[in-house]
Parts: C-alpha cells; sequence; structure tokens
C-alpha cells in the first residue's frame, strides 16, 4: 500500500509540473536609472514601491482596473535601497541602504521624518508592526531594533536592540509573543527575544540564509538560502515539512501568498518560481530573466505578481505580470460556541 501511495503522489506531482500555472507578463514600471533591488505592496492593494540602485524609492498608487500611476519619489540615500516597505496604516514609507541608513518618510507628503544612522553596516529589513506603532529593523552588523514610530521625531529616539552573533539578513516577527524570527549568515533561521537569548533554531541549510517569510495564519516559516533551497517549517513543532529544490544558484527572497496557498521565489541567476505550500512541489516558472532577480512578491488580491531585477537596457524597473489566481476568503468556522452558564 505504501509504495501505491508513493506512486499516486509521483504522478500527482508530474501532472503539477507539466501543466504549470501561466503568469503573462504586463509591464515594466520604468524610472529607476539603475538596477532595482526591493519591491512592496500596501496590505490593501492600493500603494507599490520599488527601490533600487539609483539610491530611490519610487511610488505608485494602484487604481480599481489595476492601472499604476507613478505619484513621487523618496531619496536621499547614498547608497543602494535594498528593502522598502509600506506601513498598514498607509502613513509612511520606510527605506533600508548599503549606507548604513534607514528613512521614514510621510506617504501622502513625500516628507522626511526621520533618518537612522544607528547601525554600523548595511541595514538589511525594515517593517512594521501589524498595528503600524513599531518600526523593526535589522542589519549586517548582527543587530536589530524596535523603534516607537511615534518616537522618530524626537533627535535620538530611544530603540531596544537586539544583538546576535552573526549577520542578520532578514527579520520578521514571530507568531509568539515578545520574539523575532531571523535570517543569519551561519546557515540557520533562529527565535531570539529582545535580550538576545534564542528560543528556537530551524537548522538545515548548508550555506548562509539569506531571506525568510512567515505565513499569514503564523504557522509556517519559509527560509532561503545560497545552498539552492527553500525550506518550509512548522514554526510550533520546529519541524521541516518540505525542502523545495529547483533554483540554480542563490535565494534572494521569500514571500508567501495573501491566503498562503502559495510562495513565491527569486533567484540570484534570474528565476522566479511559484510553490504550493501545501503539496510542496514547483506550479509555475515564470520565463528566466536576464539576470539577477532580487525580490518577488504577490499584490494583496494575488491578481500580481511584482519582482524586482537587475535587468538591464533602456528601462530599468519592476516588472509586473498578471497571475491566474485570486486571494481565497477562509471559511469562518460554523460551530457555535456554547452558551456560558
Amino acid at each position: 500500500m505504501k509504495t501505491v501511495c508513493t506512486i499516486l503522489l509521483s504522478f500527482l506531482s508530474v501532472i503539477s509540473i507539466c501543466a504549470q500555472d501561466t503568469m503573462v507578463y504586463k509591464k515594466v514600471l520604468s524610472g529607476h536609472s539603475g538596477p532595482v533591488e526591493a519591491v512592496s505592496f500596501s496590505n490593501d492593494g492600493h500603494y507599490f514601491a520599488s527601490g533600487g540602485w539609483d539610491n530611490s524609492v519610487r511610488l505608485y498608487s494602484i487604481d480599481s482596473t489595476q492601472q499604476f500611476e507613478y505619484l513621487r519619489t523618496f531619496s536621499g540615500h547614498h547608497a543602494a535601497v535594498i528593502c522598502v516597505t509600506i506601513s498598514p496604516d498607509n502613513r509612511y514609507v520606510a527605506t533600508s541602504s548599503k549606507d548604513y541608513t534607514f528613512s521614514v518618510y510621510e506617504l501622502e507628503t513625500g516628507k522626511l521624518r526621520f533618518t537612522s544612522r544607528d547601525h554600523k553596516k548595511a541595514v538589511t529589513q525594515v517593517f512594521f508592526d501589524p498595528s503600524s506603532q513599531f518600526l523593526i529593523t535589522a542589519s549586517e552588523d548582527g543587530t536589530a531594533r524596535v523603534y516607537r514610530v511615534q518616537d522618530l521625531e524626537q533627535v535620538n529616539p530611544k530603540s531596544l536592540e537586539l544583538k546576535y552573533d552573526s549577520k542578520i539578513n532578514g527579520a520578521q516577527l514571530s507568531p509568539r509573543k515578545g520574539k523575532f524570527l531571523i535570517a543569519t549568515d551561519d546557515s540557520k533561521a533562529v527565535e531570539i527575544d529582545i535580550n538576545g537569548k534564542i528560543s528556537a533554531r530551524f537548522a538545515g541549510h548548508t550555506a548562509r540564509v539569506g531571506c525568510l517569510d512567515v505565513s499569514h495564519n503564523r504557522r509556517i516559516l519559509a527560509t532561503g538560502s545560497d545552498d539552492k533551497t527553500i525550506k518550509l517549517w512548522d514554526i510550533k513543532t520546529r519541524k521541516l515539512r518540505y525542502t523545495l529544490e529547483g533554483h540554480g544558484w542563490k535565494v534572494t527572497s521569500v514571500h508567501f501568498s495573501a491566503d498562503d496557498r502559495y510562495l513565491i521565489s527569486s533567484c540570484n541567476n534570474g528565476e522566479v518560481k511559484i510553490w504550493d505550500v501545501k503539496l510542496g512541489n514547483e506550479v509555475s516558472d515564470l520565463p528566466k530573466l536576464g539576470t539577477n532577480a532580487r525580490q518577488a512578491m504577490f499584490s494583496p488580491d494575488m491578481k500580481r505578481i511584482a519582482v524586482a531585477t537587475f535587468q538591464s537596457g533602456s528601462k530599468f524597473g519592476p516588472i509586473i505580470y498578471q497571475t491566474p489566481y485570486e486571494k481565497q476568503l477562509r471559511k469562518k468556522s460554523s460551530k457555535k460556541r456554547p452558551n456560558k452558564k
């Protein structure tokens, strides 16, 4: 019986790979004067931002017909922008750079609110918590910091600092309160608190872990590595669910779709792949780009994919694709809670 099940699963996997979902090229959002390193959609899908090696970030609005309209450029960095994020309340755009700084701008006006030089090396990630009250940064200097957004206009705003003994290449909030998940140069992801105490290790890669993401249901951790693989972990049990193989070089980004059905990944050789999270197999392979793909992510409604790339030529900018997907709403439980007596 075990042999029959194995053959059946292999057969279904072959069918899935042969009948891959098709992504349709839409456009390049030209305007950057150098390669694009980072992309970000706002949580509500109304805004989109891209950052690159021209040291700037371009902001777009997205209308009901999925048209991207350029709004403004945020400038001020002195080296490549390597991460950009829009706050959940759409008030701020935060950027981080290889110049060791991160900045926070007002989305509506473009006004610079704050620039920090607290980190000693490149700032690899910057993101807001779901309430938009806190800003979290991570750096190659082995530290991550937490700032209160309302304090950022002070001359020297205080921050909570956690330290790790290796470069931090990415960070996300852990489902466990007060803890963070970080991607490190020592071939693993770890869960760590603000005091630097490690509470969990996700070890299994054989090279630097360059990126990570946490599923929206807060159950699965995805890690991407220079060993050309992606691993999906059960956060609660710390057990490995799948190792996703198929990329030809270093994995540069991983990102869950809004309903957690899919994971999209990018690679240094220009590959962008989409994986079925439940089955652990590849369901789509976008046409390989001519050069480095630095980041890829779904729009919140899953109808679009944006790819940051080093694609050269007369037009620099993120590439937009149309997908055959649409966000599936989670069914609410029909079970009624018993009345308290």
